[in-house]
């Protein structure tokens, strides 16, 4: 628990918190720290349960995924150790009840309580010590944007008061800042893959969301980071933006061409070719003050976002909506080029490929896959095939590993691990 004047700071870091997720350019907001009870001379003596847990709620645009983590904290100054001891998802995502708070409050309910979940999992005197953080996203950011805070304020104070009545300890509930959703994501992987100890080196991190795109890596010398973490008694600068309004369902509102779509779907043409050209322009900065990335999202400026260069020894896990497409493409793990998804998705010359193959022998061959994905299957490919470029992975790169698991790793891509490390830590600097 939060001793009582720690209380007073905390609400204050939590309304920066707030602030600051509208200005993704701002040093990313401090989270709580989320302290493991030592062992002391009593406790030993009269052996009880160590409540040494948190739970992380990753509020996502698509579904809610609740994380139990268990923190063994480091004895010599490094990294702690942290084991998922339960996972539960529940759809749709908060941004679905806009209009129905009451309903966002059943779904997070449901999904804490639900078999194998977080109070199935966690020792009943565990409850009410266990510090609970629900982090909303891309979606929640631009909901806050469209129908002001008023409508994003309503769901969190409904899923706040059901999280407190499970008994948890409630310590955040709100919308994280895009930079900080991406910094969590790459701690995530890099943590996961156990490159954060030692000499090893560590990864990049490329998502895409139903809202958002996001990249994250350490650039070369440090060159160009705009955020610096504290990791095992080390600073490690990267570099880390999200693309709020790039992801694979927020990107259909820029242009939903008819070459974007299978023939014989309503009036799809199937060009890849075209429809390249059609959604090209919509990433592609028309001015910029350096080096950059894509352009900044919503924009008539086309400004673009400033990004380091990409190491080019460097390896980058590609996950979420990257991996899906990826593999509902028919790419096997050696097709790891963008070359070899342009291909896959239009041909030589792109005019075949997926987006060429006619709607009833795509649903033939997919017969397992969900519909609306199959719909927007040479959608998202060429969506993909635009950002990868833009963010300046060349077509014969072979750097891109797609996946949504770390080696063998149980943990899951996506933020809840990294926050977890980040929270139990405090790896922010200062």
């Amino acid at each position: 628990m939060l001793r009582t004047d720690a209380k007073a700071a905390l609400a204050t870091m939590l309304t920066t918190a707030l602030l600051l997720s509208a200005c993704p350019q701002e040093k990313p907001p401090v989270p709580p720290v989320l302290s493991t009870p030592a062992a002391t001379a009593e406790t030993l003596a009269t052996p009880e349960t160590v409540c040494n847990y948190v739970v992380m709620i990753d509020a996502s645009s698509e579904s809610s995924r609740a994380y139990t983590f268990q923190v063994e904290p480091a004895s010599n100054g490094g990294l702690p150790t942290i084991s998922q001891i339960s996972y539960a998802k529940a759809e749709p995502g908060l941004v679905s009840f806009k209009d129905s708070p009451d309903d966002a409050a059943g779904s997070i309910a449901g999904l804490l309580t639900s078999a194998d979940s977080v109070l199935a999992k966690l020792p009943d005197e565990c409850e009410g010590k266990t510090p609970t953080v629900l982090m909303a996203t891309a979606g929640m950011r631009l909901l806050a944007e469209q129908a002001g805070d008023s409508a994003t304020t309503a769901i969190f104070d409904a899923v706040s008061q059901t999280i407190r009545d499970t008994g948890l300890d409630l310590r955040f509930a709100g919308t994280i800042g895009s930079r900080q959703e991406a910094v969590y994501t790459w701690l995530t992987a890099n943590y996961a893959l156990g490159r954060l100890s030692g000499d090893q080196e560590t990864v990049g991190l490329l998502d895409l969301g139903a809202a958002a795109t996001s990249i994250a890596f350490a650039p070369e010398n440090g060159e160009g980071a705009n955020t610096t973490l504290k990791l095992g008694g080390q600073s490690v600068p990267i570099y880390a933006y999200s693309y709020t309004g790039y992801g694979i369902d927020t990107a259909l509102t820029y242009v939903a061409d008819d070459t974007c779509f299978p023939k014989g779907l309503r009036t799809g043409t199937g060009r890849f070719d075209k429809c390249l050209k059609m959604l090209a322009p919509v990433v592609t900065p028309t001015s910029c003050a350096g080096t950059c990335g894509l352009a900044t999202p919503g924009t008539e400026a086309k400004e673009g976002v400033l990004q380091p260069p990409l190491p080019k020894a460097m390896s980058f896990y590609a996950t979420g909506h990257l991996q899906a497409t990826h593999t509902l493409l028919g790419l096997d793990s050696d097709a790891t080029t963008p070359a070899a998804l342009t291909n896959a998705a239009g041909g030589a010359k792109g005019k075949t490929g997926i987006c060429g193959t006619k709607w009833t022998r795509l649903q033939e061959a997919n017969a397992d896959a969900k519909p609306q994905h199959l719909e927007s299957l040479c959608f998202s490919a060429t969506w993909i095939a635009v950002l990868i470029d833009g963010l300046g992975f060349a077509r014969n790169s072979a750097q891109i590993t797609w996946t949504n698991q770390f080696d063998d790793s149980t943990a899951a891509p996506g933020l809840a691990l990294g926050a977890a490390l980040c929270s139990s830590t405090g790896c922010f600097s200062e």
